[in-house]
């Protein structure tokens, strides 16, 4: 078998690069922060709609009879009730159009709070059930239709020169997107639910056993979860169908597990640490503005580093596939 050594030269993907790329990106087409700056404004200034004094009722029970069952945990499960308390007071079903995995990215989906700078927003209660799940499914549909126009105008700003342009368009994209969502969500019940229920098993035998169960389940989840973080980006960047994508995602995932595991925790951390920043102001004060304006920044181009970083993977796979067909074709 002849090798030529040059032909195993290529340029390998930069994290560093890709984000100094991403970011000059979204600097160069400033418009397509509008989306998330949008989105933020009208969660700050829309009322508030809630659902605690449907929940409440609910929520006290549960808490009543779990106390009534494990009196030794009786402090442990007042606690719990502040903490579940505190979250439902301060709900927002709004926040639901910031929807998972495609979405539109959001400072203030989990705002809770009524003030504004214009005063005290309207809060509205929800009065049943299946009027707020309907509510829900609707804003978590528009959350996804327009975070994938969001994903769509981000890969389009991302194009390389000397790659041809995709044949689909948006809805095309949609479609598909749609599609993939509905497998991912399948795929992660048959997933998460028996490995809930077998936590819980040993946590009734041994809490001890129960607590590393649980971490080494987080861990297998996030070993599981790393090969699917490019499912969307096939489709986006080159209009892939849905099941190509998800199977393009799997292979890169694996080949390049440790360079997209430490991509995945820079947006993390740079995300979630930018957010501590940005929600410094309070909500009632306009210096807000300022926080979702760099949010909005900031989450396009986090969002643009993984499209280029993704493009650069891909690129690295490709030609690794025509050596090792070349390899094999000169055997």
């Amino acid at each position: 078998m002849n090798q030529n050594p040059e032909t195993l030269k290529f340029e390998q993907p930069r994290l560093i690069g890709s984000m100094m790329a991403g970011f000059h990106s979204v600097a160069n087409h400033a418009w397509v922060i509008l989306i998330p700056l949008c989105i933020d404004i009208l969660l700050w200034f829309t009322p508030r709609l809630r659902v605690d004094q449907l929940m409440l009722p609910t929520l006290e029970k549960a808490l009543t009879q779990s106390e009534q069952m494990s009196g030794a945990n009786a402090e442990t499960i007042v606690l719990m009730g502040d903490f579940l308390r505190s979250i439902l007071e301060n709900f927002n079903l709004s926040g639901a159009i910031r929807s998972y995995p495609i979405g539109v990215p959001s400072l203030l989906a989990g705002l809770g709070g009524s003030q504004t700078p214009i005063g005290e927003t309207l809060v509205l209660q929800i009065g049943s059930v299946g009027q707020a799940f309907l509510i829900f499914l609707t804003l978590s549909f528009l959350g996804f239709i327009i975070g994938s126009l969001f994903f769509h105008q981000i890969s389009g700003i991302t194009h390389e020169a000397n790659t041809p342009q995709t044949d689909q368009g948006s809805l095309w994209k949609i479609g598909q997107s749609l599609i993939m969502t509905v497998a991912l969500f399948i795929i992660s019940a048959f997933v998460i639910i028996p490995g809930s229920l077998i936590i819980s098993l040993l946590s009734m035998i041994s809490p001890l056993v129960g607590q590393l169960a649980f971490f080494l389940y987080l861990f297998l989840i996030f070993w599981f979860t790393v090969p699917w973080f490019y499912a969307y980006h096939g489709i986006f960047v080159f209009g892939f169908p849905a099941v190509k994508s998800a199977l393009v995602s799997l292979k890169v995932g694996r080949i390049f597990i440790t360079k997209t595991a430490m991509l995945i925790l820079l947006v993390l951390l740079t995300s979630q640490g930018m957010n501590l920043l940005w929600m410094t102001p309070p909500v009632s004060s306009w210096l807000l503005l300022l926080g979702i304006l760099g949010h909005a920044i900031v989450s396009a181009g986090l969002l643009s580093t993984t499209i280029v970083y993704y493009r650069q993977i891909h690129r690295v796979l490709v030609m690794l596939e025509a050596l090792r067909q070349k390899e094999s074709s000169t055997i």
